[in-house]
């Protein structure tokens, strides 16, 4: 067979495969458990401002002062890198899963043949 004498051959299952599936199934609608994440603090970048321009003819609406320009953009002030705090709070969330599926596969596995573990000696039976 070509093998060496008394080379030892394992066991082994001949090269298959397996079919698999993992059914549609509609999980709905799965909720968080509550969680108080209370006090959140914002970083510190974000150092910018904001423009407001725009020909105005008037000079008040309802009491309140408007921006009035000659049609040149007029920059809000600058208040430089600063942090908010916010109160996140305890909550939780509904996350909607729905129907689905999976794809499974299974890749196939084996030898090329069937074998049984054993050792290579029927070389030396034969000269007995």
């Amino acid at each position: 067979s070509g093998r060496a004498v008394l080379s030892q051959e394992m066991d082994g299952n001949k090269s298959h495969s397996h079919s698999a599936r993992a059914q549609d199934t509609d999980l709905g609608t799965k909720g968080t458990s509550s969680f108080d994440y209370g006090n959140k603090t914002s970083d510190t970048t974000g150092n910018h401002n904001h423009s407001a321009g725009g020909i105005y003819g008037g000079d008040s609406v309802g009491g309140k002062s408007r921006v009035q320009s000659d049609g040149n953009n007029q920059l809000t002030s600058w208040n430089g890198d600063h942090a908010h705090t916010t109160w996140i709070g305890p909550h939780d969330h509904s996350v909607y899963i729905g129907p689905h599926g999976h794809v499974v596969i299974v890749d196939a596995d084996g030898n090329a043949e069937t074998t049984v573990r054993n050792i290579a000696f029927n070389y030396i039976v034969r000269l007995a």
